[in-house]
């Protein structure tokens, strides 16, 4: 077909048709779609070869690796090592707090795991482990990084920027205690105040559910929403590539019991704050393997995307993001099943029509829309930054240029049913300030699938000047809450 099927191989020079071109035959030629995608698995995605970029990794591929050049020893007793790892995953439990969304109704869960006489794991018990079976943490003790004050430090640069006046340093000061909130090692004081990002799902996810349970327009898929207890969240501030099978084990099957998992069943999973849908390996869980790997992946999305408030090591010139994963919370949501025939960009999102819609709670109104796939955003970015020439890009470049039309058709057409059912909910939504919230439709079918502060989302140039607002934060900790 064209040779469609070679594309991203050796015979891609010998392809004369220009991407434009290529989506045009995809959107009219089942047959042409096809070939193309069998050529980009074929040539690119199924490479057994890593990315040297850390960044371009995803979860699968390193829990693949580890698997492969992890060398532990084999322990002598095994029952005693169970033992321990069935001990910690209770100690985490005993902890444990998830918000429940089944789709019908909203409610708390903990878990009462332990007996009043119980006695915690001990350093001596780990200890009797060999070095590279011992966990690195259990349900009331955790390993540290670096053993600096990080409470401290961080509370003084914020509090020196709440004091500045001077707007260069202010700016500074600020950049320092969000940097810190996401590379500094955990303790209490540091965990509520990590706490405190209104960004995470479990701010908003409540309020919102009570509103959606009042309307039939709107779905909001079933979710479990973690406060993951401080000696797991610690974990993301270790190196990953060196923490031992019997923490992964513990992470796993902590995963697998407080967030109900099926086997059988297909996930979707983020951190409170991210979920690294750009490359959806990380974000969609199938297969009874990856379900009993699924709290490794939480932990590997995490701690990937704290690093990237690091400072660059890699010489690529990485610049330094902070607040991506600034959460204390994981998720794990049904995936809703696309329908037949839906195109995918970024390694098998399903690319389906979805809305941005920007709210003012304070005033109750509407005040900016748009596509969230918009045309200019997407073609910019796959088509006019430097790695363009990626295969990967031009993948996903062709691909949406295929789904262009169909999905601007569809926010046309549905845009103002869904602003016109969103207002009549916006009163019922205990919120305040400004959001955007994400929409998908599926089908016939609306999922209220994200929200974050207006101020910090994409799109935000929809919203008529003078409309949007700055962003009012409060990260000071309520010690004994």
């Amino acid at each position: 077909m064209f040779g469609l099927e070679n594309i991203f191989g050796k015979k891609a020079e010998k392809i004369i048709l220009s991407r434009d071109e290529i989506a045009d035959f995809i959107k009219i030629d089942p047959e042409a779609l096809r070939a193309f995608e069998e050529s980009y698995s074929k040539h690119v995605i199924n490479k057994d070869s890593l990315s040297d970029n850390f960044f371009a990794i995803n979860a699968k591929q390193i829990a693949n690796e580890r698997k492969k050049y992890l060398i532990s020893n084999i322990v002598a007793d095994s029952s005693y090592l169970d033992a321990i790892i069935q001990r910690i995953v209770a100690e985490l439990l005993d902890s444990a707090a998830v918000y429940v969304w089944d789709g019908k109704d909203d409610h708390f869960e903990t878990f009462d795991s332990l007996p009043e006489d119980y006695i915690p794991v001990s350093n001596d018990e780990i200890k009797n482990l060999p070095e590279s079976q011992r966990p690195e943490l259990t349900g009331f003790r955790y390993k540290r990084d670096i053993s600096e004050d990080a409470a401290g430090s961080i509370l003084w640069a914020y509090k020196e920027y709440l004091k500045c006046k001077n707007p260069a340093k202010k700016r500074h000061l600020y950049e320092m205690f969000r940097q810190g909130l996401d590379i500094q090692d955990l303790d209490p004081i540091t965990y509520k105040i990590i706490d405190r990002n209104i960004t995470s799902m479990g701010y908003y996810l409540p309020p919102l559910i009570e509103s959606v349970k009042k309307q039939k327009f709107f779905k909001v898929p079933a979710t479990r929403v973690l406060k993951v207890p401080l000696p797991l969240l610690q974990l993301t501030r270790l190196e990953y590539m060196a923490l031992t099978p019997t923490t992964m084990r513990i992470v796993d099957e902590f995963c697998y019991k407080v967030f109900d998992l099926k086997p059988g069943q297909e996930y979707f999973i983020k951190t409170g704050t991210y979920s690294s849908k750009f490359d959806f390996r990380n974000a969609h869980v199938v297969g009874e393997k990856e379900v009993q790997e699924l709290g490794e992946y939480l932990l590997f999305i995490h701690y990937q995307a704290l690093c990237m408030a690091h400072y660059d090591l890699s010489s690529r010139k990485q610049p330094i993001i902070y607040g991506v994963s600034t959460t204390t919370e994981w998720v794990v949501r049904e995936y809703i099943q696309p329908e037949p025939d839906t195109k995918e960009i970024y390694y098998g999102l399903p690319l389906r029509p979805e809305y941005r819609i920007f709210v003012d709670f304070d005033s109750d109104e509407i005040i900016g829309c748009s596509p969230y796939w918009e045309p200019e955003t997407m073609k910019k970015r796959f088509g006019r930054c430097e790695d363009s020439d990626d295969p990967d890009k031009v993948h996903d470049y062709i691909i949406y240029s295929a789904a262009e039309e169909e999905l601007m058709a569809q926010y046309h057409k549905n845009i103002g049913s869904i602003t016109e059912n969103l207002q009549k909910m916006i009163p019922e939504i205990n919120l305040t300030g400004q959001w955007s919230v994400d929409i998908m439709q599926n089908g016939n079918d609306f999922y209220i699938i994200d929200m974050a502060p207006a101020a910090t989302s994409a799109l935000k140039e929809c919203v008529p000047a003078g409309k949007l607002k700055d962003l009012e934060e409060d990260w000071i900790p309520r010690i004994g809450k």
